[in-house]
């Protein structure tokens, strides 16, 4: 069976105010002092599970490029982006529709991009 990835990296930037903007949300930022953002951390942690081109990010359609700078190794068609912004159980739809149609059966694994993980 194949493995997918869907991370979640919508938001607007509210809950780490000033330092997470509207255009520039938690997710984009790092905190680790490693210089990689909460994003690009999420990414790696599941690269040895899940190949770069079966994982999806559903964003917003304003990080994209966000996206497209901090992944360069996502394939464009893997970004999701959504009409608008309806929480969690949306998303998670969305991405269920992409990898159903791109691989029929296949399991999903859901993953936050904001959630700092110390321990791998």
């Amino acid at each position: 069976m194949v493995v997918t990835a869907l991370i979640m990296a919508g938001g607007l930037g509210e809950r780490f105010w000033p330092r997470s903007r509207r255009h520039l949300p938690k997710q984009f930022l790092s905190f680790t002092g490693s210089g990689k953002s909460m994003l690009q951390l999420t990414v790696e942690r599941i690269l040895p599970l899940v190949a770069i081109d079966h994982i999806f990010i559903a964003t917003g359609m304003e990080y994209q490029n966000l996206i497209l700078e901090q992944v360069p190794e996502i394939p464009l068609e893997n970004i999701l982006c959504e009409p608008v912004g309806k929480n969690t159980a949306p998303c998670i739809g969305l991405g269920a529709v992409h990898i159903e149609k791109r691989f029929g059966e296949a399991l999903m694994l859901v993953l936050a991009s904001d959630h700092m993980i110390h321990y791998e």
